[in-house]
């Protein structure tokens, strides 16, 4: 006779521990090391250290009950946030092609080499780049579009091309900021549950000053160190060969005017950049005799000319859908990190450690701000930030009597404005890849960037401008005012 097998019951689910802070904080120190060993001495590629390190991530979150499959679930969950910037960088990198082989980006570098001083280009490419990001409510695309013209014109100027990124960051990044078609904008606002102009309005508070001061700066630095290393030979030679590679007149421009157009009729940025580069590719087959066959070459690709000149190669050799794909996946890793330190509570306990510290609505603002940039740092993607401190902190500023438009203030000064300046993040990895420029060489220059969250720590200490829901009361928890 056979024997009777009994019915197999599934396994039970594993028991989930939640994580210590000395747990917590050993995950944060392992993440750490593994990103810096690679970046640093092994000289691998952030998209892949991302990647990997949910492997890191792993043995951690077994001890503590979870199993891979769930890790990838929880990746996956997070992961679906980066499909919307995926295409925006996609779009940059086939719009940047397209405006270079139509000639609207040797257009503005003719036009600027001829007008613009060397004195004064570190200011004029800041507040260009300000007006331009303020109007597109982009950075990315910003940093693209006039950020690639203006750093072409300041290299043929002679101008340290990270100082001139550093301009090109700032502008950038504090009309983003500003901007109500931006999407950290309208992030921040939404998750904080501040009326969007009240959001605008409170920032301008400590983006203003910082824009004033970083000006200023900027300006100086022109005066003193414009005309170095200027060379009016080097410069003429560089007109004279954009000129005979292009035709450099008004046509050139008019793909500027259909994605300015489009983004001041509310248009989506995606679709505003692809008909930019639509433009542009019929301009640059029709007007500037490239084949159409090339012209998709460099759609994918990037535009690439072959010249002598390795000034002229810099300026001109960039752009493609292909050169945005490794930034696509460093979203995919950086957001699937998130997800997983977030669903497993890796975070949490740290998070908790610190708001234990509270003793008033100024610290509050302090220690969010701390917590704030070390989201960014860990997760390398501002996003991740919003959703947790967003989520989590708007219950603790009412306990506080701080009205909504401090945390959304203190999310994009230190979110938006910090995250481009880590090395390893998906905004440092756009500019860079965009620009040429390292994020340890133009995190310097980028006065607007550091100077923005230092003014609020001003506002802050001075109490000055500190939006209370209760005017009549102070910054210390409720419980004890009433006491």
């Amino acid at each position: 006779m056979r024997k009777r097998t009994e019915p197999q019951t599934p396994p039970a689910a594993r028991e989930k521990k939640a994580p210590s802070l000395g747990f917590s904080l050993l995950v944060t120190l392992a993440l750490c090391l593994f990103v810096a060993l690679g970046v640093g001495p092994l000289k691998l590629n952030i998209a892949l250290l991302l990647f990997l390190s949910w492997l890191v991530v792993a043995p951690f979150a077994a001890y503590l009950g979870y199993s891979f499959g769930e890790l990838e679930s929880f990746a996956y969950g997070m992961a679906k946030a980066a499909l919307p910037p995926a295409a925006i960088i996609m779009s940059v990198g086939i719009m940047i092609a397209t405006w270079l082989a139509a000639g609207t980006v040797p257009t503005v570098l003719v036009a600027g080499l001829s007008v613009i001083t060397p004195k004064l280009l570190l200011l004029i490419t800041f507040v260009l780049c300000a007006a331009v990001s303020l109007l597109m409510g982009t950075s990315w695309g910003t940093i693209g579009t006039a950020g690639v013209a203006m750093l072409g014109v300041g290299t043929g100027l002679g101008l340290n091309p990270a100082i001139v990124a550093g301009a090109i960051i700032s502008g950038a990044y504090f009309g983003d900021k500003m901007s109500p078609m931006s999407d950290s904008t309208n992030i921040c606002a939404t998750i904080t549950k501040t009326p969007l102009l009240t959001h605008i309005r409170y920032m301008f508070l400590s983006s203003g000053p910082a824009f004033l001061i970083s000006a200023a700066l900027y300006t100086g630095i022109g005066l003193v160190q414009g005309g170095d290393h200027y060379d009016a030979t080097q410069v003429e030679s560089i007109i004279a060969s954009l000129r005979g590679m292009f035709k450099i007149d008004l046509v050139p421009i008019l793909p500027i005017a259909v994605v300015l157009v489009m983004l001041a009729l509310k248009k989506s940025t995606v679709l505003s950049l692809l008909l930019g580069a639509l433009s542009a590719g019929l301009i640059a087959v029709l007007y500037q005799g490239i084949p159409l066959s090339a012209l998709g070459g460099y759609m994918m690709d990037g535009f690439s000319v072959d010249s002598e000149d390795a000034i002229l190669r810099s300026l001109l050799n960039r752009g493609g859908m292909k050169g945005m794909l490794t930034l696509v996946a460093t979203f995919i890793g950086a957001l699937g990190l998130g997800g997983i330190l977030n669903e497993v509570g890796l975070i949490r306990p740290m998070l908790d450690a610190l708001t234990r510290r509270v003793k008033s609505g100024r610290s509050l603002i302090v220690i969010t701000m701390l917590i704030t940039w070390i989201a960014v740092t860990i997760i390398a993607t501002n996003n991740f930030a919003f959703a947790m401190i967003g989520t989590l902190f708007p219950s603790i500023y009412a306990k506080y009597n701080l009205k909504p438009e401090n945390l959304s203030r203190t999310l994009e000064d230190c979110g938006t404005l910090g995250n481009v300046l880590v090395p390893w993040s998906v905004g440092a990895g756009f500019a860079t890849g965009t620009l040429g420029v390292s994020a340890l060489e133009y995190a310097p220059w980028a006065f607007q960037n550091y100077i923005t969250p230092l003014v609020t720590l001003v506002l802050v200490f001075c109490n000055i401008k500190i939006a209370k829901i209760d005017p009549s009361r102070g910054l210390e928890l409720q419980a004890e005012q009433e006491g």
